[in-house]
Parts: C-alpha cells; structure tokens; sequence
C-alpha cells in the first residue's frame, strides 16, 4: 500500500483541484484495467467446459506475420523523420526474433494521437480483421495512443483477433498482469501530462487574450505580422481599401456591389501562401463581420480590447451591421428548405465550369425547379440565360441511360453491363440513384450538348 500510495503523495503536490480530480480519475481507470486484466488471465488458465469448443491461440513464433506502426505527430521537414527512425529500431526488434516483417508501412505522419481516426492505423486495423497480422511492434506504447481507454480498445481488439503487441521500449509488455498495470500507469501519467500541457496552453492564450495581445490565426487584410512580436500591424496600402469597404456598405451598398467595385479597381484579396485572388461577395461579408478591424480582438462570443491599431471606428463598424441585419429574410444558422435536386453539387455550367445552383418559383401549389448559372466565384459574373428546368433534365438523363444508343448525350465510362442493371430498375430508384452513379453533368446550352461523367464503380452501385 506505501509503494502506490508515497510517489502518489509525491506526484501530486502542488497539483489544483481540477489536475487531481483529472489525475484520480485516470489512476481508478489504471486499477480498474488492472484487476479487469487480471480476471481475464485468471480465466484464460482455467480449463474450458467444453474443450472441443475451445479454440487454440494462435503462437507468435518464426515466420509470423508482424506489422510495424509508427507516428509522429508533426510532418516530416527533414530527410530522416521520426517514423524513419521508429521503424529502423522496431525491425532491429522484429529481426532479432526472426518475425517476418511485412513490407507494406504504416507510418502516421501528422496525426494526433488524440484519435484513433488515423489513415495507417485503419489500415493495420483492417489488416488485423482479416487475420494477415500476428504481430505488431511499435517504439513504445505512445505511438500507439496516449489515451488510456484508447489503449484499453486497442488491447481488446488485438486480444480478439490473437494478435501480440511487442514493444521495443518494453520487450515484456503485457506477459503478466503486473506488467500490464505498469504499463497502464505509464498510459495514464502521459495522457494526465497532455491534459496538463493542454491546461497551460489553454491559460497563457487567456493571459495573453487578456491583454489584448494575438494568439495565433491567419493574418486579416489589412494588416501585417510583427516579425518579433507576432502582433498586427497596420497596412497602409490595404487599410484604405477597408475603409473603403465599410464607407460604402454604411451607404446601403450590398455585398456584391462592392466585391464589384474592388475587382475593377483592382484590389487582390489574399488566399494564402502569398496567392492572391478577386474579391467574392462572401469574403466582403466576412470583412464587414470581422471586429478586429475595429481595434478589437474575438474572445468566444464576445470581444476584447487589442492593442492594434483600428482601421474604422466602432459607430461605423455597428453601423455596417445594422444595414446587414436589416436585409436579412430569415433566421441566420437556419438553413433554407431546399428542393429536391438529385444534380445539385454534380451539374456544372459548360460555359464557364462552375457549379449550377437549384432554384425554384411557384404558383399556389405547384412549385418549379431549376438549375441555374448564377455563382460568382473567381469574382466572375454568372453567364446569362443558362438555365434549365430540373425535372426535364433529371429524366432526359434517366431514360437516356436506359437506351441502347444516346442520341444528344456524350456518356463517358459507362458500360453495358451498367444499361442492362440500370434498365431493372424502377423510375423512382434510378432518379434516387443519379447522385450516386454521377460524378458530373456538364450542360453546354451554346453547343446544345449534356456530357455525363460517371465514378469508377458505378455499375457496383445498382442493387442486383
């Protein structure tokens, strides 16, 4: 009882109510993994009713297929990278007991160990369901996860499938309950330590919040990056265009009037990586939403004093909000009931490549939908007059595809194993299914011309 409860007393001094609460509640997780561990060793030993039943384990022996994991949580800005290094050591291990080290990698490289949600690790996971995987190694147990009930998750689907888990950094991990609850400490002290490192971070950004000072973030328009300081400062060449902005927003003029005016005058907008690119009148909204250009910095939902300079005053910056608010037709964050449109985010205009948005007009009961030209995007206008009746599109595609030959309509990658399955179907599961099989329509009403694109392994779609 001394030996857990005296490097207890040690590690916890100094610690606030939240750190021990957070800390007491990993170390229960830790002894409850331990006596859980321990009753399933205790009941593996013990004979089976029905041995005839019982299935064998497999053995980790010579020649059994064994999987290295690795993962570093930052990517790679040099040649040899940390999974570089992790997979040299792990198959100087794997070597030394002559396991056959498959050649594919699983290698995480950027991931958190925050989840489990990680490309290699699915595909390792995957491999392990199928029964081609007996052994995985890693460095040490923190590549695999710093969560404790992800380790607990980890350990249970690798025991179900009779998979080891070797450890370079603990070549006896796991061959008795003793050192499974080593090793379940070891868990719970690194995931205690992230949640503390987590806690400081959390604090010295509201410290520095709280002097007006900038945490992090992409720098707005309008002003630059102290090089020393990491602070905003003021953008001579870009403040003027802001000013700007709001002047003739706080005179009634609308978004897209303005993105307008930007672009002719040929102000750039900055799209990251140094790229710049037209004004959208999206991004004007944002501009005019942003209160830092106010001198003010975002705290949550409200905001703080900032210790940049403003580019326009707060009247006027509240002023260019009244006239947005005033505008507004519905609720903001309730979305706009949209009609069923099967071609929405697959039909694109084949004048200027864009995305055709769904629209509909209505008479009493009856309502009509359309596709439409109208995006702005690249700080181009719509084209003019393209636009075509949803329903009328929606069925040339469907009965066409049920045809032997395709008159008025250019198909590319559809087969006739496809036709024939898409011919069993009814009319309501082939509009359902459209989406699914579609991965473009283009229509080019200059040309008079539909050319439908389909994905890979549409004809696996249809049922049958």
């Amino acid at each position: 009882r001394w030996v857990l409860s005296q490097p207890a007393f040690l590690l916890t001094r100094g610690l606030r109510d939240s750190q021990l609460h957070t800390l007491a509640q990993i170390w229960a997780d830790s002894v409850a993994a331990y006596w859980l561990t321990e009753d399933t060793e205790r009941m593996a030993k013990a004979p089976p009713k029905d041995r005839s039943a019982a299935e064998p384990r497999r053995p980790i022996g010579p020649g059994m297929p064994c999987a290295i994991y690795t993962r570093q949580s930052r990517t790679a800005t040099s040649t040899l990278a940390s999974c570089d290094v992790q997979r040299s050591v792990c198959l100087d291990f794997a070597m030394a007991r002559s396991w056959s080290v498959l050649e594919e990698r699983f290698d995480d490289l950027g991931e958190s160990s925050e989840t489990l949600d990680r490309p290699a690790l699915k595909r390792l996971l995957q491999l392990i369901a199928e029964g081609r995987v007996a052994q995985v190694v890693v460095a040490s147990v923190d590549r695999l996860t710093r969560r404790l009930f992800h380790l607990q998750k980890l350990l249970a689907t690798f025991s179900v499938n009779g998979v080891e888990l070797g450890v370079v950094c603990d070549p006896h991990y796991g061959a008795t309950a003793g050192n499974r609850l080593m090793a379940n400490i070891v868990a719970a002290a690194s995931e205690f330590q992230q949640e503390m490192t987590r806690e400081r971070m959390t604090e010295a950004r509201k410290a520095l919040k709280s002097k007006g000072r900038r945490v992090a973030g992409r720098v707005p328009f309008g002003f630059d990056k102290h090089p020393e300081t990491k602070q905003l400062v003021l953008n001579p060449h870009e403040a003027e265009p802001i000013r700007t902005m709001f002047e003739m927003a706080a005179a009634g003029k609308r978004p897209q009037e303005i993105s307008d005016y930007a672009n002719s005058h040929g102000w750039r907008t900055r799209s990251g990586l140094g790229k710049t690119g037209a004004w959208t009148a999206r991004q004007v909204l944002k501009v005019l939403a942003n209160p830092i250009y106010t001198g003010s910095i975002r705290n949550g939902v409200g905001t703080l004093p900032g210790i940049h300079e403003a580019i326009v005053t707060a009247e006027l910056f509240q002023q260019v909000r009244e006239v947005i608010q005033s505008r507004r037709s519905r609720i903001p964050g309730r979305e706009k009931p949209s009609p069923d449109c099967v071609l929405q985010g697959r039909i694109t205009c084949g004048q200027c490549g864009r995305l055709m948005s769904p629209s509909s007009s209505g008479y009493k009961n009856l309502r009509y939908r359309y596709y439409r030209c109208r995006s702005r995007s690249g700080g181009k206008a719509p084209c003019p007059r393209v636009c075509i009746s949803a329903f009328e599109i929606e069925e040339f595609i469907r009965e066409s595809l049920c045809r032997d030959e395709w008159e008025g309509v250019e198909t590319h990658g559809l087969s006739q194993d496809f036709r024939r399955a898409w011919s069993r179907l009814t009319n309501v599961d082939q509009w359902i299914l459209l989406k699914e099989v579609l991965s473009e329509v283009v229509f080019d009403p200059v040309n008079g011309s539909i050319t439908l694109n389909f994905v890979e392994d549409a004809t696996s779609r249809l049922p049958g």
